[in-house]
Formats: structure tokens, C-alpha cells, sequence
């Protein structure tokens, strides 16, 4: 039958346009209105793929048009609209060629774009909990827009991961989309670019896969999230929609963020009400004690009695703990200003843990065990901070320990990094606990405040202290089996590490002597210190290793034997050679002591010393030194 003159006013009526292309997808027929319903504008003889933009959607209706075979499916016109089309061959007795049924396809026109936004902003303001703003916002995209599953996921408070939040389906069934791996190119690019990306989701088996729009959740500080759009099967995204859903996301974004603001100051002001209890109580606790003590001093002072030592050592216990708990609320102030500076300088790991044990060991009745590896450990490092921070840690050791039991400090060197281990064997801290022992007021739930007082802030600073040195602060921990605190700090490079003078003491009973061997080992880069420094200088500067001592085999009992009795009274961590100077080995030595002569000769004396410097680095791990540890208490 002929068709009527008409039927093109008909094909006006209808919301697809119409087109027949012949196998090499060239145009031969048009109906009038096609670019008004598509927004694509053909005319005959020119190719459809001019008007198209290329794809695998687009390759499969090219492929169903030189087969002559029906298709459906969604393509991208150049204008970056979404259009569905179907392919239907022509008949045989016809010239070749297909029929192509075209409609527009997706949220593209304004109208539904606004309405889109406003049903999203509107889901998300019911509520400021962040999971309900999530549910309330992907089930909104998937009953305004044409998208068969939305999901988001957030990124968790420290950035190391994204958390899913909300899915638009709960049925339960497992799905291709439950397979999340944020390593994914479209996944990471979107995050790193803060831009959205279209990728595939393949299906089970046989099916087809399925076309997913990643659209970064961006706040105006950082991006918050991920927002996943699933298409049907076949279908893609104009841009239009990925402007919407960016539009979209961006709205989702701010309300995400708003709640979390919400809950942090929620949290803020819970933290204030527990510091103000828990410090009321904690700052009241010594003043009581320290105000019964100074009345009962100036009882006694006013009766004319001579002072206790007992009550005022146990005043100063109390202005002791009243002064503690003040630095540490300083502390803790200027860490959250960013105001807490380090003093940075090299620092061996092995002397200072050697030095900071020995208080404890002098201060409780309890077995401390320190094990250092042979080689020097050294890092760059705040000594005062790194000490408060050993102290603290040790400080909870002994007070979570049953009396007698052993805590142990374990220095490990490995490859660019210092590690410090304090295991005791207390009442340890339960797992569910244990991921908030760093944060400030915390206290384990096994822990009472009668009977375990303090703030809850040391460990909240030792770790921000070990991260503003560029290491961490970690625990192991087992309730009733004890707890293993580890502090990890980068090491210093070598080629530094070589940079820094070796340091001698050298003890000579002869002035002239001594000073003659000051200048000859200055003058080659030593560091020296001789009986001239004083004891109390000698005190303060082993912070840092000593690693030789010259001793003339004819000193006495006089200012250097003090000097050296002092020295062997101080904490070591590893043994210190020694090198003798005079015409013989005293009673005391070793046979295999390295000995020099004396009065000093200049180039003897500085390979004397760089060979038992060199012998002491050679030695292997757990055999003796030739020249034997310095004695703890000389004959001199």
C-alpha cells in the first residue's frame, strides 16, 4: 500500500524520529522533524557515524546494520546526548539497508534535571547523621533518574580507605557491584582528580556488563567520598546526567560533611564535660594530701618543733604530680594549636633508653631489662621529648604490673627505621579498647580511676610526639597477658652518621700530658673531654656515647680517678674500650688491653686510637671485647 502524503505530519506526533541507512551507514532517507526530536542533524548521502560519537555502543549498531540483523541499544550523539536505537533490517525484496527508530534517552532536559536536585536536597536535609543522609540520597538519584543502582562510600577519618555507606537495593542477593576495589583506574582517578569516570561492571557468566558513572563526593576542603551510578544493561551516560550527578554529589558532599562536623562537636563537647571531671578530680587529688602537709608544717613551725624530712618529701611528691599534670594539659594544648616545637639533634636510641631504665631502676623496687643491639642506633631527634615519651610509657608499665614482675625494653635497629619495645606483664588492654588508647581522656574500660589516677593524656601526646618526629607509636596487647608498646623512629642516613665526631674521655694525672693529647685528637675531628670538665659536665654530656677512654696506668686515687669513678657510675648502654697510656699494663687490665706510650707521640697516639676504635667495630655481635668492659669501680 502507498502511503499518504500526510504520514511525515503523522511521524511529528511521535516522540522517535526516523532514518533508513544502507549497509555502510550512510543516509537514504530522513524524516523531516529528526534533528528537532534527536538534536542530531543528518542529510542524506553523509555518514550516521559523522553524527555519533565512537564507542563500543556504537560499534555494535554499525556491526547489527552491515549484518542486517535487529539491534537495540544507547548511543552518544556529538552534541554528548544519550539516544536509544533501534536497529530493524529492510526487507529483502528492498534495497539493503536498515531502518533506525531514534529517541532521546536519560536526564537531559532542564526540567528534569531541576527536579532531580531538588528531590536529592530535600532527602538529604531531613537529617544530619551521616549513614541517613547517604541511604535518603541514593534511594532519591534512583527514583528521579533513569539508574538502576546507587551506592556510596566514604572515605574513613584517617583517608586510608573508603567505607560503603549506603546502597540503593537491600535485597541481600549478591551482585556484581559488591566486588568494590577502590585500586580500580576508575575508582582512583576519580578520588585523585576529583572528576567523575565511566567504567564497566561485568556481569556473571555470559551477561552483559553493565556501565557505571564514578562521581567523586568533593567538599570544599577534600573530597569526602565516592557516589557509584549502575546503569541498565546497554545504556550509558550523556553528559548532561554526569553534570547533574556531579551537581548532585557536590550537595551530597556538603551535607556529609556537616554531619561529621555535627558529630565532632557533639563529641568536642562531650570530651570537655569528661576533662572537667576527670581533671577536677585528678588536680584535687594532690592538693589535698599537699594542703594536710603544710598545715602540719606550720603547726609544727609555730609550736617551735622541728620539720619531719617525711612530710615535706611527701609535699614535694604532691607539687611533683600537681606540676606533671599541668605540663601535660600544656601539652596537650599545643599540640592542638600545632605549637609544640622539637628541638632536633642526633640521638643514639641505646644510650638514651640505657639512661631513662637506670632512673627506674633507682626509683622501683622491680626488675628492668634492657637489651640494645651492639651497633649504635642513631635518629634525629627532640632527647627531652623522646625521653617523656620513654618515661610515660614505662611510668604505665610499672603502674599496670603486679610487683615483681619484669618489664622489658628491647631496642631493634632495622633498615631506615629505630624501634623501641616496652613489654610488661600487666593486666594488658581489652581489643575493643585498644584502638582508642591514643586518643586524649581514654582510659581502658579494665582501668579504674580510684585505683589508676591521671588525665588519660600521656599516651594521646608520646604518639603525637612520635608522629611529629616522623614515626608512629603502635601496640600489642592481650587483657590479662600484658602489653607491648613499640615506638618506631626513622633512622639518621649513614653518610650523616658518619659526619659525627667520636668522642673520648681522656683521664691523665699530668696536666700538660692531658692537654698535649686534647689538642692531637682535636686536631683529627675527636670530641674530648678531660678531667678539666668537671664532674657535672661529664654528667651532662653522656647523654650521647662515649667511644674510647685514654687512661694513663699511673693515675691515682686523685681529681682523674674521681673523674673515672664518676664516669663508671653512670648508665651505659653497650661496653666502652679501653685504650691504656704509660710504660706498662696495670694489676686490673687485661692482657690483650691496648696500650700506647707515654709521655704522648703525636701520630701513636691517634693510630693507637683508630685501631681499637676500628677493632671495636669489627668485633662480631656477642663476642667479648679484647679490651674488656670499663669496671664499674676501678682500684686506681
Amino acid at each position: 500500500m502507498t502511503l499518504p502524503p500526510d504520514v511525515e505530519e503523522a511521524f511529528s506526533c511521535l516522540p522517535q524520529a526516523l532514518v533508513r541507512v544502507g549497509p555502510d551507514l550512510c543516509v537514504q532517507w530522513c524524516e523531516e522533524g529528526f534533528a528537532r526530536k534527536t538534536g542530531m542533524t543528518l542529510s542524506l548521502g553523509t555518514s550516521l557515524l559523522e553524527a555519533l560519537e565512537r564507542g563500543r555502543s556504537l560499534d555494535a549498531v554499525e556491526l547489527a546494520v552491515r549484518e542486517g540483523r535487529p539491534h537495540t541499544g544507547h548511543v552518544i550523539t556529538r552534541e554528548l546526548h544519550q539516544v536509544r536505537v533501534q536497529v530493524k533490517p529492510g526487507r529483502e525484496e528492498e534495497s539493503p539497508g536498515s531502518w533506525l527508530v531514534v529517541e532521546p534517552s536519560g536526564v537531559d532536559d532542564d526540567g528534569a534535571f531541576s527536579m532531580a536536585v531538588r528531590e536529592i536536597a530535600r532527602a538529604v536535609g531531613e537529617t544530619l547523621e551521616v549513614d541517613s543522609v547517604c541511604a535518603a540520597a541514593v534511594v532519591a538519584l534512583v527514583r528521579c533518574a533513569q539508574v538502576r543502582r546507587a551506592e556510596v562510600y566514604l572515605c574513613e577519618e584517617d583517608g586510608t580507605e573508603l567505607r560503603r555507606s549506603a546502597v540503593s537495593d537491600l535485597a541481600g542477593s549478591e551482585s556484581p557491584e559488591d566486588s568494590f576495589d577502590p585500586e580500580e583506574d576508575p575508582f582512583r582517578q576519580a578520588l585523585a582528580l576529583r572528576q567523575a569516570q565511566l567504567g564497566i561492571q561485568r556481569g556473571y557468566g555470559d551477561s552483559m556488563g553493565s556501565i557505571f558513572a564514578a562521581v567523586p563526593l568533593c567538599a570544599p576542603r577534600r573530597t569526602v567520598g565516592l557516589l557509584l551510578l549502575y546503569k541498565e544493561q546497554g545504556t550509558s551516560f550523556s553528559a548532561r546526567e554526569l553534570e547533574l550527578w556531579t551537581a548532585a554529589a557536590n550537595q551530597l558532599a556538603v551535607a556529609v560533611e556537616n554531619a561529621r562536623l555535627l558529630r565532632e562537636a557533639k563529641a568536642a563537647l562531650q570530651v570537655r564535660e569528661e576533662f572537667m571531671s576527670i581533671a577536677s578530680h585528678e588536680l584535687k587529688t594532690p592538693l589535698t594530701p599537699l594542703k594536710l602537709g603544710l598545715f602540719t608544717m606550720e603547726r609544727r613551725l609555730t609550736a617551735g618543733q622541728p620539720l619531719e624530712l617525711a612530710t615535706v618529701l611527701k609535699s614535694k611528691r604532691q607539687v611533683d604530680r600537681l606540676a606533671g599534670l599541668v605540663d601535660d594539659l600544656l601539652d596537650a594544648s599545643r599540640l592542638d594549636a600545632g605549637k609544640l616545637a622539637l628541638d632536633l639533634s642526633p640521638l643514639e636510641v641505646g644510650q638514651l633508653v640505657a639512661e631513662v631504665v637506670d632512673h627506674f631502676r633507682a626509683a622501683f623496687d622491680r626488675p628492668f631489662a634492657v637489651d640494645v643491639p651492639r651497633e649504635r642506633v642513631w635518629v634525629r631527634g627532640d632527647r627531652d621529648r623522646l625521653e617523656q615519651v620513654l618515661v610515660n610509657l614505662l611510668e604505665n608499665a610499672h603502674k599496670y604490673s603486679p610487683p615483681g614482675e619484669p618489664i622489658t625494653v628491647c631496642v631493634e635497629r632495622l633498615a631506615g627505621e629505630a624501634r623501641i619495645h616496652v613489654q610488661d606483664h600487666g593486666i594488658g588492654i581489652p581489643g575493643a579498647d585498644q584502638s582508642q588508647v591514643f586518643q586524649r581522656f581514654y582510659k581502658a574500660r579494665n582501668v579504674s580511676h580510684r585505683n589508676f589516677g591521671g588525665l588519660g593524656l600521656g599516651l594521646f601526646i608520646s604518639h603525637s610526639i612520635a608522629r611529629l618526629h616522623g614515626g608512629a607509636l603502635s601496640l600489642a596487647s592481650s587483657e590479662g597477658h600484658g602489653s607491648t608498646f613499640t615506638v618506631s623512629l626513622p633512622r639518621m642516613p649513614s653518610h650523616e652518621v658518619k659526619r659525627l665526631p667520636r668522642r673520648v674521655l681522656l683521664l691523665d694525672e699530668d696536666s700538660a700530658q692531658e692537654a698535649l693529647a686534647e689538642r692531637v685528637l682535636c686536631a683529627e675531628g675527636f670530641e674530648v673531654f678531660t678531667t678539666r670538665d668537671g664532674a657535672e659536665a661529664l654528667r651532662q654530656a653522656t647523654h650521647l656515647p662515649v667511644d674510647l677512654i685514654v687512661l694513663s696506668t699511673s693515675v691515682t686515687h686523685g681529681k682523674a680517678g674521681i673523674f673515672l669513678e664518676t664516669f663508671a657510675t653512670l648508665p651505659r648502654a653497650r661496653p666502652v674500650p679501653i685504650l691504656l697510656a704509660g710504660d706498662a699494663r696495670p694489676w686490673w687490665a687485661q692482657e690483650e688491653t691496648s696500650l700506647c706510650t707515654r709521655p704522648y707521640v703525636a701520630d701513636e697516639l691517634v693510630a693507637r686510637v683508630r685501631n681499637v676504635l676500628m677493632q671495636e667495630r669489627r668485633r662480631p655481635s656477642g663476642v667479648a671485647s679484647a679490651v674488656g668492659e670499663l669496671p664499674a669501680a676501678p682500684r686506681l
